[in-house]
This record gives structure tokens, C-alpha cells and sequence, in this order.
């Protein structure tokens, strides 16, 4: 079905007294510019002011009920348009909504596919290499084949098989080289995985090496305080003199010997 619109005709100029009017505006406007107000005459001014306000306004509303006279047609027109299209849409919303269920259905077959060749491909890395993470969202198109999508895969498995043995021949440590290998299959989905990897490797070997020279340090600051301490007490002991005595005495006396000792950093106990 074919919408055909009957040949418009050009609308006349809308007439009326412009120039009359265009005359009057220009010599009361030319006579209201010359005028200097005082401050005796600025209610004159506020006065004359709404005057010219009331001419501009007289001639916008009249603008605008002529255009909107002018566009009647259009609007009925438009108005008419959009309620055929809204018809329209809305069949094409119920076969749109078909479609993408029908594409959906097909994308996830399609992906039940790539993971059953990942899964044969994937061999000793099985736990390691997860298909969520190297998942390529454009392996669903339509025009990536599976093909070239079981190619993807494969340089996956090889690449990341290459890459270990770059890693273990770099790092010798067996506890980094986890730590590294464990950041690399977090990662492997990055274009750079192995480069970034190494540099987590380094990192590690350069923060363990670090950390150990602040351990060596920290056990020679102890030991030496150590030392000082032993040498603070030997001299302490050898300056003490131990005797050994009996003391016959009332309760009170007891007491005030006792902080006697005590305020005078005198060690005792009982024998």
C-alpha cells in the first residue's frame, strides 16, 4: 500500500497593513528613543515603556494565531500519520520480539557448540582455563564460523602451552612461579597476559627480596639490643651485694620496712 498525498498548494502571502503599521512603529519608536528621562519623569518612562510592551505583544499574538490557523491542516495531517504508524509498529514489535527469541535460540545452541570444542580442546588445562573467560561475545555472529571460531580455541590452548614454558624457564622458584602462573590464567583473556604476568613475577621476587633484607635487618637490631641488654645486666649484677638476715619485728614495722625497700628500689623476699 503506497500513501499518496494530493499536490499541495502554495499558500498565499498572508496579507494585512504592513506598512501602515511598519510606518507607525518605526516613527513612535524613533520618537520614544529621542526622549531623555529624568528622575522627575521615570514614571513617564515605566508608562511609556509598557506602552511599546503592549505593541509588541499585540503583534506576537497575532503572529502566532495565524500560524497556528496556517498549520491546522498539518497538524491534522500529522496527527493522522502518526495513528497509521502506530498500527504499523505495533505488528512490527510482535514479529520483532518472534525474531529475537528465533536469534537468542540460536546463539545459545551456537554456544553450546563452541563449548563442546573448547572442551575437547582445552586438555590439561581443563581447570585452569575457564570458558567464561576467554568466551569471545563475536564468536556469535552469524558470520563468524565455526571454523574460524575452533581456530580461535586452538591458538588459545597453544599459545597459553607456550607461555608456561616461558614462565617456568624465567622463574625457578616454585612458589612464585605459582603465585605467577595463578595470575596468569586470572588474566588470560588480556592481550598481554605473559608480559604482564613476568612483570607480576618480578614484583614478587623483588618484594620477597625486600621483605627479607628487612627481616636480616630487624634480627641484627635485636640481636644488638640484645647484647646491650645482657651487658646492662651483668654490670647491674655485679654492682648488687646480697645479705641474707633475720628481722624481729611489730606488724606496723613490717609495713613501713616494706616501703622502705620498695621506694628505695631495694629487692627482697622471703627466705
Amino acid at each position: 500500500m503506497e500513501l499518496k498525498v494530493e499536490e499541495i498548494k502554495s499558500l498565499a502571502p498572508v496579507k494585512f497593513n504592513y506598512e501602515d503599521i511598519k510606518n507607525w512603529v518605526t516613527e513612535k519608536a524613533a520618537e520614544y528613543k529621542s526622549v531623555v528621562y529624568t528622575p522627575e519623569t521615570i514614571t513617564l518612562a515605566k508608562q511609556d515603556r509598557a506602552t511599546l510592551n503592549k505593541v509588541s505583544d499585540a503583534i506576537n499574538n497575532e503572529k502566532k494565531r495565524i500560524k497556528n490557523e496556517l498549520l491546522k491542516p498539518y497538524v491534522d495531517f500529522e496527527n493522522k500519520c502518526k495513528e497509521l504508524m502506530a498500527i504499523v509498529d505495533d505488528a512490527s514489535k510482535t514479529i520483532d520480539k518472534q525474531v529475537k527469541e528465533f536469534e537468542l535460540k540460536e546463539q545459545a545452541e551456537k554456544e553450546q557448540q563452541i563449548k563442546a570444542i573448547f572442551d575437547t580442546y582445552v586438555g590439561e588445562f581443563k581447570d585452569l582455563i575457564l570458558f567464561d573467560i576467554v568466551f569471545n561475545p563475536r564468536w556469535l555472529n552469524k558470520t563468524y564460523t565455526m571454523k574460524k571460531i575452533e581456530e580461535d580455541i586452538n591458538h588459545i590452548i597453544v599459545k597459553t602451552s607456550d607461555d608456561m614454558k616461558v614462565l617456568e624457564g624465567q622463574i625457578k622458584d616454585e612458589t612464585i612461579l605459582k603465585q605467577v602462573q595463578a595470575f596468569y590464567f586470572s588474566h588470560i583473556a588480556e592481550s598481554d597476559c605473559l608480559s604482564s604476568s613476568l612483570k607480576y613475577g618480578m614484583n614478587v621476587i623483588e618484594s620477597n627480596k625486600k621483605l627479607e633484607e628487612l627481616k636480616n635487618k630487624r634480627n641484627a637490631t635485636n640481636s644488638e639490643q640484645n647484647i646491650t641488654n645482657s651487658e646492662q645486666n651483668v654490670q647491674k649484677n655485679e654492682n648488687l651485694i646480697q645479705i641474707d638476715f633475720r628481722v624481729i619485728a611489730t606488724k606496723e614495722q613490717f609495713m613501713n620496712l616494706k616501703q622502705f625497700l620498695e621506694s628505695n628500689n631495694i629487692e627482697y623476699r622471703r627466705i
